[in-house]
């Protein structure tokens, strides 16, 4: 059974807006989706959980974390968790789209337009 904070905090991470949602840009794993982000909270999670992020632009990782973690009431640990499963969500599409043949037609910077529905809560 799921204790009421975890509730809340779901609640709040399906109807975050986000200040800096909007202005976050992001690439897939690969480099050939093009996500079409149906959550801002996901887009949010992707983007501070990249490898080099929070040791490469330490300030920004810093604004766009305390952002959601504000917004939300969601643990760091919580946050990161779920960027790495949104992650995982957009390698397994993209192996599918490829194993299925979608994206062998593209070339150079062509990319393949994936939307992306709510992942399910890492937390």
């Amino acid at each position: 059974m799921t204790s009421p904070s975890q509730d809340v905090k779901r609640q709040r991470a399906t109807t975050f807006a986000g200040k800096n949602a909007g202005q976050v840009t992001v690439s897939a794993p690969a480099g050939a989706l093009s996500v079409v982000w149906e959550s801002a909270f996901d887009r949010m999670c992707h983007a501070v959980s990249a490898d080099d992020m929070a040791v490469k632009n330490a300030r920004r990782y810093r604004k766009l974390m305390d952002e959601i973690i504000e917004s939300t009431g969601c643990t760091e640990e919580e946050i990161l968790a779920h960027g790495r499963k949104v992650r995982a969500v957009l390698f397994f599409a993209q192996d599918r789209l490829a194993r299925e043949g979608a994206l062998r037609h593209l070339t150079g910077k062509a990319r393949y337009e994936y939307r992306l529905p709510p992942v399910a809560h890492a937390f």
